[in-house]
């Protein structure tokens, strides 16, 4: 029983990897605002990285191919190095803020779902502690090891489902406006809008392996369309739509979040209570039942 509860250790390995992460973040926005610098104070880009580059190989990996996408992009297109690497530091603190207030919202589902799938042996544990030698019953009695077999299945099944709800909580690890930042560095480095919406398709397929998603290309297009008509700056309107693409990242997560607390309550009710009776209400009752206590 005491191996069991040591293996209904959540969170998963998925989960801690993320969580771990969190704190690397800082230093990633760290480092490219060190680089920034360097830049900014006439030293040449090249030149700069290399100065950092033990850093940059110490990137995690969740920020090391966004890191390398803008920096390639920029210098290749011509852009101003150090507006792009500003905004995406600016990125990286607000990934780091996002991370933190998902691990703090994490922490209560995680928290229940530890507790709930390690109460059937503890209970067992206890219960032969004070003498009601429910092992001996599961020794002895072949209904009470049927019992605690088939609740130790229970329990796995809830386990595993209460992991795969917690997996499914997780937030997404892609920035879903690093599209349209590539974009926002073509037109900084003076592109037309279709060629630096090229060039930025390229770059993310090469960096990232992925492909513009369709809102990302919709909103292109409108903010294109708001720029037209209104005269605003198109870049400035760039800005606000992948902070806002970040912002709803960051509200579908915390929501995501808000529901599993319930969500969590259906293994619970389905696997791990009836895993509770089986485990250990079951022998210490025939347990009891056999030394004429009841």
């Amino acid at each position: 029983m005491l191996i069991l509860t040591r293996w209904f250790k959540l969170p998963s390995s998925k989960t801690a990897a993320n969580f771990s992460a969190a704190n690397q973040v800082v230093s990633s926005a760290n480092l490219v605002r060190q680089i920034t610098a360097l830049i900014a104070a006439g030293i040449p880009a090249l030149q700069a990285r290399q100065m950092s580059e033990v850093h940059i190989s110490q990137l995690p990996k969740e920020n090391a191919p966004q890191f390398e996408m803008i920096w390639n992009l920029a210098n290749r297109l011509g852009g101003p190095v150090v507006i792009a690497l500003s905004r995406i530091a600016d990125v990286f603190d607000r990934q780091q803020r996002n991370i933190s207030e998902v691990q703090l919202a994490f922490a209560g589902p995680q928290s229940t779902s530890r507790l709930v799938t390690g109460l059937p042996p503890v209970a067992l544990l206890l219960a032969q502690l004070v003498g009601m030698n429910p092992a001996g019953a599961i020794i002895r009695s072949p209904l009470a090891l049927i019992s605690v077999c088939l609740g130790a299945g229970l329990l796995v099944l809830g386990h595993l489902w209460s992991k795969r709800l917690l997996a499914k909580a997780l937030p997404h690890t892609q920035d879903p406006g690093a599209f349209i930042d590539c974009v926002l560095i073509g037109l900084q480095a003076g592109l037309p809008l279709e060629v630096a919406r090229k060039q930025a398709t390229v770059q993310l397929q090469e960096s990232l392996q992925t492909q513009p998603s369709e809102q990302s290309q919709l909103a292109l297009d409108a903010a294109a369309e708001l720029s037209r008509n209104s005269g605003a700056a198109l870049s400035e309107i760039l800005l606000a739509t992948a902070d806002r693409f970040r912002d709803e990242l960051r509200f579908e997560t915390s929501e995501r979040i808000a529901r599993l607390s319930i969500r969590l309550m259906i293994p619970l009710g389905v696997a791990v209570l009836p895993a509770f009776i089986l485990i250990s209400i079951v022998p210490i009752a025939i347990s009891l039942l056999s030394n004429g206590q009841l």
